[in-house]
């Protein structure tokens, strides 16, 4: 069996099971190999998935962000080593530099707790808010800055923020300007549709499927979720929107240096030891790991009410994989990386076998 219908069964399999709704793409270089589109973009109107559809991206954000510090870097308008007080002055940690946020090495508390105990929940925050209750409460540092590795998406947020500071436009000018053009991502955009509601066409809205037997229902018709309402004006760390098309052209732009210097990618690729020992798994906004017969693997993974992301990329043999879903149940989160991990192994036998 062919490698495309290798997955097309896999994920059919997966659709019919009730486990996955959403798109997947294997290309290697800009060619796709298979593309899969199931399941339906609302599940209130029944309106289908295309292979256009806009997901949220929630965490693969990151990458995003990293990319344009490293713009701004890049363009000599600042340095890794920056202190993140320097671009914003009411950040109440000295100590952090922008390197360390983009490492996850900053030892930053997270904002969503804060958001829960510290905030009027029937308002919308911003980036602004963050860095103002940052500055109110001042909350401990998990750890020294640089001392360990711990995932943050405050440090992203604060990313976000600098860029905008630096660049003197919005976080969403800048990456259509400098990100989401020059690697020609037509319907990729970073929104906030809660907090600015804008029409979109052909948007995967994103389902949590409950209790009951095929039953979806959004997250904002539930209580447990209801920070996806009032944490919606918040960027850096999620709220990016793409398709497997662009995400794929993403990953072209990013091989052939349309964004970056390679001498630049080879930094954002090079894990992080902290000054404890420890081999972090990331560089800046990456995850980097090794896989064998596909060599190096860059990749990141999201999750948010309704939705859950992979984007992966195999820097040597070229393959790149993106899974995006628009529905949650307990396990999609371990599901999608077992099916990654199976696809993988599809590519590599497809591969030894030359098909």
């Amino acid at each position: 069996m062919k490698l495309a219908e290798r997955l097309n069964q896999l994920f059919c399999e997966k659709f019919e099971q009730g486990l996955f709704s959403g798109n997947v793409l294997v290309a290697k270089g800009s060619k796709a190999l298979y593309t899969g589109t199931f399941g339906l973009a609302n599940y209130d109107s029944e309106e289908k998935l295309t292979i256009q559809s806009l997901f949220e991206l929630a965490s693969v954000t990151k990458p995003f962000t990293a990319i344009g510090i490293m713009i701004l870097e890049e363009q000599g308008k600042l340095c890794y080593d920056d202190y993140i007080q320097k671009w914003l002055p009411d950040f109440p940690y000295p100590e952090i530099t922008l390197r360390q946020a983009l490492t996850h090495t900053s030892g930053l508390p997270d904002y969503m707790e804060l958001f829960k105990s510290h905030w009027n929940h029937q308002c919308i925050a911003t980036n602004v808010d963050v860095i103002r209750l940052l500055a109110e409460h001042r909350p401990t540092l998990y750890f020294k800055a640089g001392e360990k590795y711990e995932y943050s998406n405050t440090g992203y947020v604060c990313l976000a923020s600098v860029i905008e500071a630096v660049a003197s436009m919005p976080y969403s000018s800048f990456m259509q300007k400098y990100v989401f053009a020059p690697a020609k991502m037509h319907r990729t955009k970073v929104m906030n549709r809660r907090y600015k509601p804008e029409n979109v066409e052909d948007f995967a809205y994103g389902f949590i499927r409950t209790s009951e037997e095929a039953s979806f229902v959004l997250p904002d018709e539930l209580l447990a979720y209801d920070f996806v309402k009032y944490l919606d004006g918040i960027q850096g760390d999620g709220m990016m929107h793409s398709t497997v098309i662009d995400l794929l052209s993403f990953a072209c732009a990013l091989r052939n240096g349309d964004l970056l210097r390679a001498s630049s990618l080879d930094l954002a690729l090079a894990p992080v030891v902290t000054e404890d020992g420890q081999r972090t798994p990331c560089g800046f906004g990456w995850f980097i790991d090794t896989i064998p017969s596909l060599e190096m693997r860059i990749s990141h993974s999201g999750g948010w009410p309704g939705y859950s992301t992979i984007l992966a990329c195999y820097v040597e043999t070229g393959y790149t994989i993106i899974l995006l879903s628009n529905i949650e149940n307990i396990d999609i989160q371990e599901n999608m990386s077992d099916w990654l991990q199976q696809m993988e192994q599809y590519i590599v036998e497809s591969d030894k076998k030359g098909l």
